[in-house]
């Protein structure tokens, strides 16, 4: 009996329209390609979708056919040239691999070029295309996804995260092998219905272990025990993409019953509607923030500045994070991380133990606070690699460009070439800084950083500096999105 072909791939993009960092076919190469064999090697053994598509493949004894993989930092949009290179090359591989039994993808749903607002729909359109109706196509998806019906209707089935922090990515991988398998088989027939309530909801009320989101989820994952649904997806959406499908999305998928998709999605959409003003709020102010400082005992106390979010598409060079630690005087206290090439460059001329007087961070645009004048003392240089320890993408490597560990009036500041969300211990650990002795850690993020950091910390605190990240959609000129819409344009 012939092993199944199985053709694996990722192209993993959050776009935020309103990022002026623009995403080209440099910007994608520097994130890393894994082409062929090399998308197996890096992904086994990691916390992700991949490895989950890797372990099943594995367990049913099919043949892996790895295209190409790439996960895209969050930046502006992608650039028509990038988008059609890439995905040329992945079609490419696709039809030099045929005939395949089928295809398995991770996405993240929130893609945007300069040419296509619905990426991830034209994506799976091309794909649908090339090989054909009678091949089945699984695609997972982030919790952020803004999940369109074009992407519905080209895949025969959509499979998102349950997890926010994203834990549960291998799994998902995993639930994907195994339903393409059961698509090969034939002994089942998906009929998803798509449902989205005219609701905008931001990140920072999104974390899946707290209300409202718990509460969603836990509902899903009720109706998933009838035996004739085969996924229920809960997409909270991802607002600066600002593109008319942006938003939460209720997905539902059943074994040949639509009647029963449509019930199910429509009461969960109901839900969340209902419950919509819980994802608002949970940011302090400023002044709140001191004050936590001031009732912090033993630490850490974590501080996040959610408007500069790297993985939001924020350009990651803010300083207005350290500009308030300096200002209140924090010791002992480490902040990942400040994005400025400039600097780098500086302190790897000067060198280990010397001073410097630099003007760090605000260079991208005048919409993240301006650049703050410190002086300081190069504790380390380093390649800026390590490794996750995880939860969150365990074993996945991390590249932030050459690094330096800046002491500033005894605050140790991550100073990178690259823009990364800090979402692992091992971002402080693999430069000399040991978080559990700190005061204060101060992060750039949202809501992964939770996984690995609320363990230790005393308290989590998250702040809104200036910046196109945060959780005042109002700072944003939207000119996509439906309307009217929730919180916008609705109480």
């Amino acid at each position: 009996m012939r092993r199944p072909r199985i053709a694996i791939a990722e192209l993993s993009r959050e776009t935020n329209a309103f990022a002026r960092t623009r995403v080209d076919l440099a910007f994608v190469e520097r994130c890393g390609i894994a082409r062929g064999a090399t998308v197996v090697t890096r992904a086994q053994d990691t916390a992700t979708v991949l490895a989950g598509f890797i372990d099943i493949a594995n367990e049913l004894a099919s043949t892996l056919v790895p295209l190409l993989a790439v996960w895209i930092t969050p930046a502006g949009l992608v650039t028509r040239d990038a988008y059609e290179t890439l995905l040329g090359e992945l079609i490419d591989r696709l039809e030099t691999a045929a005939p395949v039994d089928g295809v398995l993808l991770s996405l993240h749903g929130a893609m945007v070029t300069e040419h296509i607002q619905d990426a991830d729909g034209e994506l799976l359109r091309r794909i649908r295309a090339t090989v054909g109706q009678s091949v089945p196509v699984v695609a997972v998806l982030d919790l952020h996804a803004n999940i369109s019906p074009l992407m519905v209707e080209q895949a025969d089935l959509l499979i998102g995260y349950h997890t926010y922090p994203h834990v549960d990515q291998r799994a998902r991988g995993r639930q994907a092998g195994l339903a393409l398998a059961r698509l090969l088989d034939r002994t089942i027939h998906p009929t998803p219905v798509l449902v989205k309530p005219p609701m905008l909801p931001t990140s920072q009320r999104m974390t899946t272990d707290r209300p409202p989101m718990r509460t969603l989820m836990q509902h899903a994952e009720e109706c998933e025990r009838h035996p004739r649904v085969l996924d229920v997806t809960i997409a909270g959406g991802f607002p600066p993409a600002d593109v008319p499908e942006a938003g939460l999305s209720v997905l539902v998928t059943t074994d040949d019953d639509p009647a029963l998709a449509a019930k199910v999605a429509e009461e969960l959409a109901a839900l969340a509607w209902d419950l919509r003003h819980g994802f608002l709020g949970g940011v302090a102010t400023w002044e709140g923030a001191a004050e936590a400082i001031r009732h912090t005992e033993r630490g850490p106390l974590v501080l996040v500045d959610i408007a500069d979010n790297p993985w939001t598409g924020g350009p990651g060079d803010s300083v207005e994070l350290l500009r308030f630690l300096l200002k209140e005087q924090v010791r002992p206290a480490a902040l990942a991380l400040v994005r400025d090439p400039e600097v780098v460059d500086e302190c790897f001329r000067a060198g280990i133990g010397a001073t410097v007087e630099v003007e760090l961070g605000g260079k991208t645009d005048d919409l993240h606070g301006p650049p703050l004048p410190v002086r300081g003392t190069i504790r380390l240089l380093s390649d800026g690699r390590y490794v996750n320890a995880g939860p969150m993408h365990a074993g996945v490597t991390v590249d932030l460009g050459r690094t330096v560990v800046l002491r500033v009036e005894g605050i140790d500041v991550l100073v990178t070439e690259r823009a990364e969300s800090p979402i692992d211990l091992n971002v402080f650990r693999s430069h000399g800084i040991e978080p559990t002795e700190q005061r204060v850690i101060g992060l750039k993020g949202k809501g992964h950083f939770r996984a690995a950091f609320e363990p230790i910390a005393e308290r989590v605190v998250l702040v809104e500096g200036p910046g196109i990240t945060g959780s005042d959609l109002r700072r944003l000129p939207f000119r996509f999105i439906r309307r009217p819409i929730w919180p916008l344009d609705m109480a």
